[in-house]
């Protein structure tokens, strides 16, 4: 299983290696620090993931995001170990999208955002009611206090946090991510393994771009 893997992350990463697996999880663990310090209410702590989804594939993003999740914890916010099945989902089913060239126009991202955000609270729901009791310190618990307040169910208020804050957060970090991409340079953008699933670079001027006299 282990060498399956490294084949898998070996031909993903081919031409930018592990120095670009290290910036994603870089860019997880600042960005959702940052974000949960200053308690938005968005999570934005899977922008390296879906870059890594779109750019290489989906092992390497499934790494990158468990990767995050296991440093996140082991740096003061515990509860983020589990959550690893959702970030495992938001890297294979971005892939996903980008593989079927999803992030080649706008609106399919932004559908794609949305989706996303939709999986994701379905998954991380049961997690945060039934093993933080809807509470995981966040800048969205104040919409759990609030479902609870008027008198839902844990579970019910949960739920419904997720399918505000996690559709939002998911096309937030799509955006991100797919304005990135566009401006990539064509050279540094030819060397990831997913270029070819994503919009088409504008191509180098020539002589025969210009009119001739």
């Amino acid at each position: 299983m282990f060498r399956i893997l490294q084949k898998k992350l070996t031909a993903e990463l081919s031409g930018v290696g592990i120095p670009f697996l290290a910036f994603a999880i870089a860019l997880n663990l600042t960005i959702g620090q940052l974000a949960n310090t200053l308690k938005v209410p968005l999570y934005l702590d899977s922008i390296g993931t879906v870059l890594t989804a779109v750019l290489c594939g989906p092992w390497s993003a499934v790494t990158a995001g468990v990767i995050s999740n296991i440093l996140a914890a082991a740096f003061g916010t515990p509860q983020m170990a589990f959550f690893i099945p959702v970030v495992a989902a938001i890297g294979a089913f971005t892939a996903f999208l980008a593989r079927r060239g999803w992030f080649r126009r706008w609106y399919l991202v932004a559908l794609g955002g949305v989706l996303q955000g939709v999986i994701a609270a379905l998954i991380s729901a049961p997690i945060s009611a039934y093993v933080f009791g809807g509470v995981t310190m966040g800048g969205t618990d104040f919409l759990v206090l609030y479902f609870r307040s008027v008198g839902n169910t844990l579970i019910q208020s949960v739920m419904m946090q997720g399918v505000i804050s996690d559709p939002l957060d998911k096309l937030a970090t799509y955006i991100v991510v797919y304005l990135l991409v566009r401006n990539f340079p064509s050279r540094l953008l030819s060397r990831f393994s997913g270029a070819s699933h994503l919009v088409p670079q504008k191509p180098l001027m020539t002589d025969d771009a210009f009119p001739r006299t």
